[in-house]
């Protein structure tokens, strides 16, 4: 059998799963892009902005803080508790987008949400401070 008839011979219906890489690459930026307000936001960079600009890691995670169960612990361990939480974000995203383009659209689209959401919080925390 020559390569050209096995070429027809597959099925049309079943598409591959994006890559990992592939969806890495395009669920990585839609967890960080609802925090570019930080760099530009309007205002001195005093030492307030450069903290929260060394947090922007953890930044994605920061509903835990929301929870009330942190208040009283060390900032150590509420970092810890957001980095893990952004950490489980990603993760919990990838493993949903590597399952098919179209639920790799739908968790691309869940995390700006989840991120937003995340982002409109920290800027509140910011101004508040």
């Amino acid at each position: 059998m020559s390569k050209r008839s096995q070429f027809f011979i597959l099925p049309l219906s079943e598409p591959r799963p994006p890559s990992g890489l592939t969806v890495f690459l395009l669920l990585f930026p839609s967890l960080y892009l609802p925090f570019l307000w930080l760099p530009f936001e309007q205002g001195p960079w005093d030492a307030k902005r450069w903290f929260w600009l060394k947090s922007l890691p953890a930044l994605p995670g920061i509903f835990v803080q929301t929870l009330g169960i942190l208040d009283s612990l060390a900032p150590a361990v509420s970092y810890t508790a957001m980095s893990v939480a952004t950490l489980a974000l990603l993760i919990i995203a990838c493993l949903i987008g590597r399952q098919s383009r179209g639920s790799l659209v739908f968790s691309f689209f869940l995390l700006i949400v989840i991120s937003g959401w995340n982002s409109w919080l920290a800027y509140q925390s910011f101004h508040n401070i």
